[in-house]
């Protein structure tokens, strides 16, 4: 079959491997959609290179079409269209027991640790693969995944109706964030990016106020916009150094920072905001059981996907789409590949 294969930072092309051979309680499926993600660029540039076993096939975010079926799998069949939680945790370490596979200490994920989904066909443990319901098409399908991690997050913020929120950095999960906030019932969502046909989008999918901080104090244009109160919760999707010593300036007193966004620099800020305000700093990794939620949720159309989609390209341009999205061209967002 063909895949696109990372074979060093900012080495990638498409590679004749052998088809997957699944075992009894795994699933092969035809992708028919799968979207480059922050996570896969951290592939192609060789940031995750002590986890990444190169030549790589990376890719998580997907749906597709059932081709073969183990024999203990029962719940899906040949022919149904799917997607997959693409998190494969171990569910015997302290972590995996305690209800937090999230965080399993031998955390697995496709594109990362296993074969990705940038291919004809992936394989997937039977467990992680959930039908996708009538009327929601395979292309809006595949940001589930995405979708999902924006609903972990929230969730851990604890919105409540009426919440200020604010969401720093408004990419794909920024702007996957900036929905499902708003559908958790926060009065007032602000989105923060430095790029204008970013907010712009951020307006369309539910922002109702946007902050560039390459034209704002960012500080004081927050406190004029929250009467002088700030954040009831900041969550933070960038993955940039320096906003959180930002995000902890731009938080009401008792409220709650989420850490989304991965950072591969040391990050400074001052203790004295995080006492003072009796300010909560907590990290969002993945999801839990929000997979199935946020399938639900789009399928109902309270999460709408397509807005995000700026880029539909065949798996053989993989080369270009990864050179779209890392020097950020062509106002690009969430592009999807199909093989």
């Amino acid at each position: 079959m063909k895949a696109l294969r990372v074979h060093g930072p900012k080495l990638i092309r498409i590679d004749d491997v052998e088809e997957p051979h699944i075992e009894s309680d795994e699933v092969l499926i035809k992708v028919e959609y799968a979207g480059i993600c922050g996570t896969d660029l951290h592939v192609y540039r060789g940031a995750m290179k002590d986890r990444v076993k190169y030549p790589a096939i990376p890719g998580h975010e997907f749906s597709g079409v059932v081709v073969k079926v183990g024999s203990k799998v029962s719940w899906v069949s040949e022919g149904d269209e799917v997607v997959a939680n693409p998190v494969h945790p171990c569910g015997r370490c302290v972590a995996c027991l305690a209800g937090k596979p999230n965080i399993c200490v031998n955390f697995k994920i496709l594109g990362v640790d296993i074969p990705g989904v940038f291919a004809e066909y992936v394989k997937v443990r039977g467990d992680r693969v959930y039908k996708i319901p009538k009327g929601l098409s395979l292309r809006n399908a595949a940001l589930v995944e995405p979708f999902s991690v924006a609903v972990h997050s929230c969730r851990k913020a604890g919105i409540e109706a009426g919440d200020v929120v604010v969401i720093m950095g408004q990419g794909p999960i920024g702007l996957c964030t900036t929905q499902v906030a708003k559908h958790y019932g926060a009065y007032k969502v602000i989105a923060l990016d430095v790029v204008r046909s970013r907010l712009e989008l951020a307006k369309k999918v539910g922002a109702d106020e946007v902050v560039n901080p390459l034209e704002v104090d960012v500080v004081k244009a927050i406190k004029e916009l929250t009467d002088g109160l700030g954040a009831d919760k900041v969550i933070e999707t960038s993955g940039h150094p320096q906003v959180l010593a930002q995000a902890l300036s731009i938080l009401k007193p008792a409220g709650r920072v989420v850490v989304v966004g991965l950072c591969f620099e040391e990050v400074k800020f001052y203790s004295y905001p995080i006492v003072y305000k009796e300010a909560e700093i907590v990290g969002s990794r993945v999801y839990v059981d929000e997979f199935s939620r946020t399938l639900n949720l789009i399928s109902k159309g309270y999460l709408n996907p397509e807005p995000l989609i700026t880029h539909e390209m065949p798996l053989s341009d993989g080369d270009r789409a990864f050179r779209i999205l890392e020097e950020r061209l062509e106002d690009a967002v969430k592009v999807l590949l199909r093989p």
